[in-house]
């Protein structure tokens, strides 16, 4: 026999389910809290025992450099700064978030957020900027503003990457042959990287993977020490 609720009954069942329902995300976003604090803890502990100094965050950083992924968006924050040395040579490492702004046809803001992790060293001389990426949208919006976009004579360099620049010249200066050899390696796929004054950034998307941080600043050890001298001496300052 079907048991049929009046209205208090009905009200009553649906503030319950209602309360059910609020205690369950509750509970989520205390668990997802707690999640989130045993992983930054697991981090410091990890940092500290490299001897590297550890910051949450640090903003000032996700304005130094100004070519894309760089300089997108409304606001851009650096979060969860590693800074460090390895072999000598100094490097950070950090999640940049780029935060976008918006409203739908209603008028409703929405708020979009997008996470990179970055590592890079430094030169030691400024460099113009110099992006080279997969085939992606940036990529036309960059040849759009007048970036060229750099071919060189290894057909398998063309297939992988996109160079970006404004003066032809110096990328093909930059691109010499153990250069193009170097970023053949598989260890670079998937992956932007920026030359943009001092600095030298490998850029991935989603959050930073630590696993994989020796090997990516073994391997801009081995890109910079790559790049000709005369490249510095002659386009540096």
């Amino acid at each position: 026999m079907a048991v049929e609720l009046g209205d208090a009954g009905s009200l009553a069942l649906f503030l319950a389910v209602a309360a059910m329902g609020a205690g369950v995300v509750i509970a989520g976003a205390i668990a997802y809290q707690r999640a989130q604090q045993a992983r930054l803890a697991r981090i410091r502990a990890w940092v500290a025992s490299r001897g590297w100094s550890w910051t949450a965050r640090d903003d000032a950083l996700a304005e130094l450099l100004g070519t894309r992924p760089f300089g997108m968006g409304d606001e851009r924050e650096a979060r969860e700064v590693i800074t460090g040395s390895r072999g000598g040579r100094p490097f950070q490492a950090f999640r940049y978030v780029v935060v976008d702004h918006s409203r739908d046809s209603k008028g409703r803001r929405k708020t979009r957020r997008e996470d990179f992790q970055v590592v890079w060293v430094t030169l030691p001389r400024s460099l113009p900027a110099l992006r080279f990426a997969p085939d992606d949208a940036l990529q036309r919006v960059l040849t759009g503003l007048g970036w060229g976009d750099v071919d060189t004579e290894s057909h398998a360099f063309n297939q992988r990457w996109r160079v970006s620049a404004r003066d032809d010249a110096y990328a093909h200066a930059i691109l010499a042959p153990h250069v193009i050899e170097e970023l053949l390696r598989p260890a670079w796929a998937g992956a932007t990287l920026v030359i943009e004054g001092r600095f030298v950034a490998v850029v991935r998307p989603g959050y930073p993977d630590l696993r994989t941080l020796d090997g990516t600043l073994e391997r801009l050890e081995a890109l910079t020490g790559t790049i000709p001298p005369f490249v510095l001496a002659d386009y540096g300052r």
